[in-house]
């Protein structure tokens, strides 16, 4: 398996806008995919969830509704026992005073005065039993009564109740996806580089590949075909192999893209790159940093090869210097070329590749 260095340009990109953003979420290219094509599915997982979450407080809430609705009825049973005693007491105490008989004038005064006060307690009692009863039991009455009116609430209002409480996740949902959308020409150059990376990675461990690879020189290089001075170079992925070096330029265009004059053009834009790389892999006193065993004809050459992978469309026309080639080409193109260089050689160009990079 090609040994892989580095994480891809549009990638890190992606992950910096999304985070300035406090989107959090996604670790992949992949994850990414699988949010836009199942933004409706979560959207309805949310609602689901929340269902099922005032489902559960709607049971919570009846179960503590029932252990309070047992402790109401016990409490107002054991209240409506102790009045119905003292009623009775005071019957009975009644009924044993207004059995005596006596002839004594005084006694019988004092048996009237017993028998109309325990008469007055005694209709007291019955007249305001219900008010008596409703005090010693009010506050868990009144728990009971509260749950019940939350409960029904909740039952008749559900649907309003999962609305509003979906609307912050729908909101954040929503500004996700607007957020990717607008991200989505970054995106799907992720997407094709994450392609390229899975194809080169079915190479074997004698490539080595480096992932947005990026040199500044500190002199710039003259670049004759076009008059001017190259500063830096940036490439999406450079391929460190056997047979030499391979730069490849992923793009992830549709047809119309291919055929629109506002594009920059690929093929300039890696030939800039590669005349750069080529110079400075290839000068004399790069030699020097580079161990490259010695041929007794002379200083080896490390070829500079040019790639750009195109992820749907491709056009039909061929290009001076570059190939343009699509997934299902990629490897069988590279691995064609006779080794030149053995392990020891493409470690030392991979390591000097490696301290130069930024």
């Amino acid at each position: 398996m090609t040994i892989v260095q580095g994480q891809i340009e549009s990638l890190k990109r992606i992950k910096e806008k999304l985070n300035q953003n406090g989107i959090t979420r996604f670790n992949s290219i992949g994850e990414i995919n699988d949010f836009i094509k199942n933004y409706e599915t979560e959207k309805h997982e949310i609602y689901k969830q929340i269902e099922h979450k005032l489902n559960l407080q709607i049971k919570d809430l009846q179960e503590h509704c029932a252990q309070h609705q047992q402790f109401y009825d016990n409490l107002k049973t054991q209240a409506t026992n102790r009045l119905n005693d003292k009623v009775k007491k005071l019957k009975n105490k009644y009924d044993r005073i207004n059995a005596k008989s006596t002839n004594n004038l005084i006694i019988q005064i004092i048996y009237l005065i017993r028998l109309k006060i325990l008469k007055s307690k005694k209709t007291k009692l019955e007249k305001n039993f219900e008010k008596i009863i409703h005090k010693q039991t009010y506050t868990a009455e009144y728990k009971v009564i509260s749950r019940k009116k939350i409960i029904d609430d909740y039952k008749r209002n559900k649907e309003k109740i999962i609305s509003e409480r979906c609307l912050p996740k729908y909101k954040e949902l929503a500004f996700t996806k607007k957020f990717i959308e607008e991200l989505y020409p970054l995106i799907a150059g992720a997407i094709g580089e994450n392609l390229v990376v899975k194809e080169l990675e079915k190479l074997s461990d004698k490539y080595i590949l480096f992932n947005d690879f990026s040199m500044d020189f500190k002199t710039p290089i003259f670049n004759k075909k076009e008059n001017d001075r190259i500063f830096s170079i940036q490439i999406d992925h450079l391929l460190v192999a056997d047979s030499g070096i391979f730069i490849l330029e992923t793009k992830n265009w549709s047809k119309k893209s291919i055929e629109s004059f506002d594009l920059r053009s690929p093929i300039k834009q890696i030939m800039r790159t590669s005349y750069a790389l080529f110079k400075i892999l290839n000068s004399d006193s790069k030699h020097l940093e580079i161990d490259l065993k010695s041929h007794h004809w002379g200083n080896k050459k490390i070829p500079v090869r040019n790639i750009v992978v195109m992820i749907n469309e491709k056009p039909k026309e061929e290009f001076k210097y570059v190939k343009v080639k699509t997934l299902n080409e990629l490897n069988r193109y590279i691995t064609f070329f006779d080794p030149i260089f053995d392990d020891s050689e493409v470690k030392s160009i991979s390591d000097y590749l490696r301290m130069k990079k930024n």
